[in-house]
């Protein structure tokens, strides 16, 4: 009972540390009433100042509601707490402080003064009301774009993972194919559409190919740096040992590799974001590519803006998933430290 105790009270302090090191702006008052503050003055300076163009301001209110009644809440929460939330608000305090001075400066350079004039430049307040429009189109096609990218990076992983065990483990195997990883790897995805729908039966398969051609280059090439970076005492120790070589590859090449196929995946993720959107410009019917293709074509550009919004909102999201499940899987590096 008294180990559990100390091992929860270890854990704990340990998360406290973590913590402190990330979240490292300490807490300031002040900071979060300013960041109150700049929200409001957001508000009312859309309120009152005159606008020169016609826009429907309902939901950029409900979005400057909403935000300030976050900010509220958590600056009354992190003023009586000490806990995580407490070192996270305080931290971005600053930062929420410049994105109401940002909204203020935008609104007045688009909507109020129109310094920044359409079709090619709209308010924020404009590309939320046209998310509002066009919910259900931008909503299909962001569930259309997000399978399609989930798909497609698995593949390419996998093949990654796979081909960059097989080379960093195997030298007869890194003979014959590390070659033409090296001349066919570094061949721009984009370069492959021409034959990729001329090749493939349909758009989507085309699709899955350029975003997943993007992927499985850096995978495979940082996990075999991984592999061969490991320690030659380890294998020399697992067959003192008896380990089969499936046990060699399970307990020793990918832990060890395990560090680099995640780096080698964050830098595949970036390429297949980008991919994703220039593959849905040529043939897809739905996706968020396919939305900005389409809106251009139309000439409303506040249609792009907004489809490039929720892109960046979607793969903030998907990096963020990305870095907890890294963080559970290498999570032996902080207990080694």
């Amino acid at each position: 009972m008294l180990m559990s105790v100390q091992q929860t009270s270890q854990k704990k302090a340990a998360k406290a540390a973590r913590d402190a090191s990330k979240y490292w702006k300490k807490w300031h008052l002040t900071w979060n009433v300013l960041s109150l503050v700049a929200v409001a003055a957001a508000y009312f300076e859309n309120k009152l100042v005159a606008s020169q163009e016609m826009v429907d301001n309902k939901t950029y209110y409900w979005f400057l509601a909403v935000y300030f009644a976050y900010l509220l809440i958590v600056t009354v929460i992190g003023q009586f707490t000490n806990g995580r939330l407490h070192n996270y608000n305080g931290h971005f305090a600053q930062l929420n402080i410049s994105l109401g001075v940002v909204l203020i400066i935008q609104d007045l350079l688009t909507e109020k003064f129109a310094v920044l004039e359409q079709p090619f430049f709209v308010s924020f307040a404009q590309i939320l009301d046209q998310m509002r429009e066009n919910a259900a189109l931008l909503w299909a096609s962001t569930l259309s774009s997000l399978g399609l990218w989930v798909v497609s990076f698995i593949v390419g992983t996998l093949l990654g993972v796979v081909l960059g065990l097989g080379m960093g483990r195997y030298r007869q195997f890194n003979y014959w194919a590390f070659p033409y990883l090296k001349v066919i790897g570094i061949i721009p995805a984009a370069a492959w559409m021409p034959l990729t729908m001329v090749i493939f039966p349909t758009s989507y398969m085309a699709e899955v190919f350029l975003i997943a051609f993007s992927v499985w280059f850096p995978v495979a090439f940082m996990t075999i740096g991984g592999v061969q970076g490991i320690s030659k005492e380890y294998f020399e120790s697992a067959k003192t040992l008896g380990f089969s070589e499936w046990q060699i590859v399970r307990k020793i090449v990918i832990p060890g590799a395990l560090p680099s196929i995640f780096t080698g995946v964050y830098t595949a993720m970036g390429l297949s974001f980008t991919m994703l959107v220039i593959s849905e410009m040529i043939g897809a019917k739905v996706g968020l590519g396919w939305f900005i293709n389409w809106a251009k074509g139309t000439g409303n550009y506040t249609q792009v803006y907004a489809a490039i919004v929720i892109m960046a909102i979607l793969f903030s999201v998907l990096f963020a998933l990305f870095t907890k499940v890294q963080d559970y899987f290498l999570r032996w590096r902080e207990k080694r430290n």
